[in-house]
C-alpha cells in the first residue's frame, strides 16, 4: 500500500480538480437575510437557491468548501430512500408517502439538471447504480424490492445471475437491481461548482469561518457567533450533518456517526477497464454494511465501505478494503492503490433523513445515511421552500420533531456494537 494514503490530502477528488482560492473569512459583524452553516451539498445548495429567490444570504464553512463529507464521499448520485414505499405509506400515509416517493425518486434529475444548467465540470455520468444481491434470500428480496418501486415511479430492473455477470463483469453476486436514473459526480469538483453558482447568485461564500454559537431570537431567526463577530439573520439553516457536535446538541444526539473509508487505484489498463464494471454503473450491495465501488471517467477502481471511528484511513482499514476489491474483482489482485481518504457521515436509525425546524426561522436537514449528493442537494431546496413561506404540509418532505436517540452518551458505543452485529448478520445471508 502507497504511505501517501494516509496523508489528509490523500483523497483521489481533491487530488484531481484543480485548486480553489479560498472565499475570505468573515471579519466584521454582518446582517443578512439568511445563514447558512456549512458547506457541503445541502448548505451550497440551500444558498444557491435563497439567492436566487432575492434573499441577501451569507455561508459559513469552518474550512473550506466541502472539506468534509461531501467533498470526500464516493460521488454516486443515487435517487430515492433506502425504505420502499410501503414503508413510507404506513409511517406518513398515502398522500405524504407519494411525495416524498416522487420528490426522492426525482432527485437524480434534479441533480444532474443543475449540473447542465450550471454547467458544473464535475465528470458527470448517468450509467445508473446497481445493487448487488450477496446470498440468495438477498436477490429475492431484490425481486419484491424491483416490483414494488417499479409500482410507486421508480424505473429498475431486477438482473439474474446471467444479466449481474454481463453488467459488472464479475460472478461476485447472484442477482441485482439496476436503478437507471441513477449516476456519478466528481463529489468534490460538483462541491465547488454549487458554491461558484451560489456565488454568482449573490450569496457571500465565507471560508475559514467556524460558527461557534447559535442563539434564536425573541421574534424569530438567530444571532451566530462567527470568528468571534455577530451575525444577526432573519433565517438560519443548519447544515452541518454529522458535524453538528455542540452546536445544536438535540440535532447531534438524534443520529450516530459512522466512518466511511475509501482507497483508489491508479488508472487501470485499457484491457482491464473493458472487463470490469462495463455499464460502468456504481454498484453497492444489499448488505448492512455494504461496499461500494466504481471505476471514474479515467478508469480508475473506487471502493468504499465502513472504517473506524477517526477520519484518517488506517492501514487494517485499508487493507480490508483493497481485500474486498479482490475479492468482488480478481483481475485487481496486483493493482496499485494510489489514494486512501476516510471521512464521518450521519446514520439516521431508520435510514430516513430529517426535516426539522429547529425554532421560528432555524431549520436543518441531516441523516443521508449514504445517498447524500443527491439527497442533500435536493433537500438544500426544499430548505429554501421552507424560509420562502410554503406551508410544511405542502413540502416535498415532511418536518417532523427531533428524536433524541435513547441511551444517547452510550450511542457510539451501541453503534459498534450494531455494526458488529449486522455484520454477523450479512455473514450468514440475511437481506438488510
Amino acid at each position: 500500500m502507497n504511505n501517501d494514503l494516509f496523508s489528509p490530502a490523500a483523497s483521489l477528488w481533491a487530488a484531481t480538480t484543480p485548486a480553489r482560492a479560498a472565499s475570505p473569512a468573515l471579519a466584521a459583524p454582518l446582517e443578512v437575510d439568511a445563514a447558512v452553516v456549512g458547506g457541503g451539498f445541502t448548505g451550497l445548495s440551500a444558498a444557491l437557491h435563497l439567492a436566487q429567490a432575492g434573499f441577501r444570504v451569507a455561508l459559513f464553512e469552518a474550512h473550506e468548501i466541502a472539506h468534509r463529507a461531501s467533498g470526500r464521499n464516493g460521488g454516486q448520485v443515487v435517487p430515492g430512500f433506502k425504505p420502499g414505499p410501503k414503508a413510507l405509506i404506513r409511517r406518513f400515509g398515502a398522500d405524504a408517502a407519494a411525495r416524498m416517493t416522487r420528490f426522492a425518486y426525482g432527485n437524480a434529475d434534479y441533480l444532474f439538471e443543475l449540473v447542465d444548467r450550471l454547467r458544473i465540470d464535475c465528470a458527470a455520468t448517468r450509467n445508473g447504480w446497481i445493487q448487488g444481491a450477496f446470498s440468495a434470500a438477498s436477490g429475492e428480496y431484490l425481486k419484491r424490492r424491483a416490483q414494488e418501486l417499479n409500482a410507486h415511479g421508480g424505473d429498475v430492473e431486477y438482473l439474474d445471475a446471467d444479466a449481474m455477470r454481463a453488467a459488472t463483469g464479475s460472478t461476485f453476486w447472484p442477482a441485482g437491481l439496476r436503478e437507471k436514473r441513477a449516476g456519478a459526480v466528481h463529489p468534490l469538483a460538483f462541491a465547488r461548482g454549487l458554491a461558484r453558482a451560489a456565488a454568482e447568485a449573490g450569496a457571500a461564500i465565507h471560508d475559514r469561518s467556524p460558527v461557534s454559537a447559535i442563539v434564536p431570537g425573541p421574534d424569530g431567526g438567530a444571532t451566530l457567533t462567527v470568528n468571534g463577530h455577530a451575525v444577526k439573520a432573519r433565517h438560519v439553516v443548519l447544515a452541518t450533518d454529522a458535524y453538528t457536535d455542540r452546536l445544536w446538541p438535540a440535532v447531534a444526539q438524534s443520529y450516530v456517526n459512522v466512518s466511511s473509508a475509501q482507497i483508489a487505484t491508479d488508472p487501470l489498463p485499457p484491457a482491464l477497464r473493458e472487463r470490469l464494471m462495463p455499464l460502468r454503473a456504481g454498484i453497492s450491495e444489499t448488505r448492512k454494511i455494504t461496499y461500494y465501488c466504481r471505476i471514474d471517467p479515467e478508469g480508475r477502481f473506487v471502493i468504499g465501505g465502513r472504517g473506524h471511528s477517526s477520519e484518517q484511513l488506517d492501514a487494517s482499514t485499508s487493507e480490508q478494503l483493497r481485500r474486498a476489491a479482490v475479492a468482488r474483482f480478481p483481475e485487481l489482485a496486483d493493482a496499485s492503490w494510489r489514494h486512501g481518504w476516510a471521512c464521518r457521515v450521519g446514520m439516521t436509525m431508520d435510514d430516513l433523513p430529517r426535516v426539522h425546524r429547529l425554532a421560528p426561522g432555524v431549520w436543518t436537514a441531516y441523516g443521508y445515511c449514504g445517498r447524500g449528493v443527491a439527497m442533500g442537494t435536493a433537500l438544500g431546496r426544499v430548505l429554501t421552500d421552507a424560509i420562502r413561506g410554503v406551508p410544511a404540509g405542502e413540502l416535498d418532505f415532511p418536518v417532523t420533531p427531533i428524536e433524541r436517540m435513547p441511551f444517547y452518551p452510550a450511542r457510539q458505543f451501541g453503534a459498534t456494537l450494531a455494526i458488529n452485529w449486522y455484520r454477523l448478520r450479512d455473514a450468514l445471508g440475511f437481506p438488510a
